[in-house]
């Protein structure tokens, strides 16, 4: 032993001393599988520091329910609040009714393996399974807040979230409407009040929570274009603006087409008109889309009138957020460039559009001796 480092057989150990609770007296305590000296060191300084300041505790008492409760409270603080909203609600549902008890010391690879295979299998409401993507969610959980435990707590020597295999399983991926399917749903939807914010998802690639978070100050009719860098969100029941958007760099221009202006211009005047109906009763927000006493829209609104209207055309299934997915596809299969597509979408990386869309890409590629051939003839 050197300086309180051990090693034996291939993993390292540390000990400290520790004061009896009752006596007062300390006794040493050992901590062992760390994977290097280095590591072993990083957690008996970590341990000396708590237990200078009276904080230290015995890391093999420390359950991981408890645990996961005060990091996320602690992590909240670096996410976006619908993020953090979806973390708890993630480790309140799933995580902690089945591994809450456990303490951290104890976890191995193999009972995070069966937690996944469990929740995967019969894990959703009712007992149905559950979406290999979910899982995947709740692994990543997992696997961020123990490496947490390790490297900044120093609560246990290693992570044993990061040895385990998740479900792949087969994610279920809707194709966008086709052109003519498109001419349908809009022929429909344009007879009723809220059409201009279904151009507008169908022809900017916007988020919904970024198109109800649209004010009329960041529509410029002048240079035909909008301003994206607001998201609203609802956390906890409540509808909440965020003044950045989700993945993006925080704000966008998109440029539009001369018709979606004018519809945009039509609505406006409208507005007006329901404004001046509505006297005393309405309620200015500055959202471009508003009920007819000018309240913001319900979150899911655009959701549900989607789905009637689809539902009511016989239409394929389809979400709201497939709009966008309609919009890039069609610029893609158009020739875009990839870059002016991510720009449209707010993707921070065009690897992001270029990953979500390879099976577009894949199309192209396809073509692309045939494009290349009539070009040079």
């Amino acid at each position: 032993m050197k300086n309180g480092i051990a090693k034996r057989g291939s993993s390292y150990s540390y000990v400290i001393r520790v004061p009896d609770p009752k006596t007062g007296k300390t006794k040493p305590k050992w901590i062992s599988g760390f994977r290097t000296e280095q590591e072993a060191k990083r957690a008996r300084d970590k341990a000396r520091v708590d237990v200078s300041h009276g904080q230290y505790v015995n890391p093999s008492k420390i359950q991981l329910g408890d645990f996961l409760t005060e990091w996320i409270k602690i992590h909240s603080a670096t996410l976006k609040a619908r993020t953090a909203e979806g973390y708890g609600d993630l480790i309140s549902r799933y995580i902690i009714p089945r591994l809450g008890r456990m303490q951290l010391a104890q976890i191995r690879p193999s009972h995070l393996q069966n937690f996944y295979k469990e929740i995967y299998e019969s894990g959703g409401q009712g007992g149905r399974p559950l979406s290999a993507r979910t899982v995947q969610y709740v692994a990543a959980i997992l696997k961020k807040s123990l490496r947490y435990a390790v490297e900044i707590e120093g609560l246990i020597p290693n992570n044993p979230a990061t040895r385990v295999s998740l479900p792949k399983g087969t994610s279920k991926r809707l194709e966008p409407f086709t052109p003519s399917q498109m001419k349908i749903f809009q022929g429909e939807i344009q007879k009723h009040r809220l059409y201009p914010l279904f151009r507008l998802a169908i022809y900017s690639g916007a988020r919904k929570g970024e198109l109800l978070a649209l004010g009329w100050e960041d529509i410029d009719f002048e240079n035909a274009r909008i301003v994206i860098s607001k998201n609203r969100v609802v956390v906890n029941g409540k509808h909440l603006i965020q003044e950045s958007t989700k993945g993006g760099e925080g704000r966008r221009s998109v440029h539009l087409d001369s018709e979606t202006m004018k519809i945009l211009s039509d609505h406006r005047k409208r507005q007006i008109g329901e404004r001046l109906k509505a006297g005393k009763e309405w309620r200015e927000t500055g959202f471009v889309f508003v009920t007819e006493f000018g309240s913001p829209l319900d979150y899911g609104t655009p959701t549900q009138l989607f789905s009637k209207t689809i539902k009511r055309l016989g239409l394929p299934e389809q979400r709201f957020h497939d709009l966008r997915h309609f919009h890039a596809t069609q610029l893609l299969r158009a020739g875009t460039p990839l870059h002016v597509v991510a720009q449209r979408l707010g993707h921070r990386d065009p690897m992001v559009t270029a990953t979500t869309y390879a099976h577009v890409t894949a199309d192209q590629a396809e073509n692309a001796s045939e494009i290349f051939a009539r070009a040079i003839s």
